[in-house]
C-alpha cells in the first residue's frame, strides 16, 4: 500500500502534450475552411482518451453546434461533426 502511494507521488512525470493551442486553432480552422463552414469553434479543451491526448474544439453554443478533434500525437484532424438538436 505504501509503494503504491510512494510511486503515485514520486513516479515518472506523464509527458506534456506535443502540440499548442495556437497550433491546434490553426489546424481547426483550416479544417473548417476545407469543409466550407462559416463558424468559429471558441471552446478548446484537452482530454486524455485511452492514454493519448485529444484536442476537441467545439462551438460556444448551446443546443446544438460543431465539434472537431486533434490527435495531439500526430496531429490529425478528426471529422468535423455536428451534434445537438439542429
Amino acid at each position: 500500500m505504501l509503494r503504491f502511494f510512494y510511486r503515485l507521488l514520486h513516479g515518472p512525470s506523464l509527458p506534456g502534450p506535443r502540440l499548442s493551442q495556437a497550433q491546434v486553432r490553426a489546424l481547426v480552422s483550416e479544417a473548417m475552411q476545407a469543409a466550407n463552414i462559416d463558424a468559429r469553434l471558441g471552446v478548446l479543451s484537452m482530454r486524455r482518451i485511452d492514454g493519448r491526448f485529444m484536442w476537441i474544439a467545439k462551438t460556444a453554443t448551446k443546443g446544438s453546434g460543431l465539434q472537431v478533434t486533434v490527435d495531439d500525437a500526430t496531429g490529425a484532424l478528426g471529422p468535423v461533426e455536428r451534434w445537438g438538436i439542429r
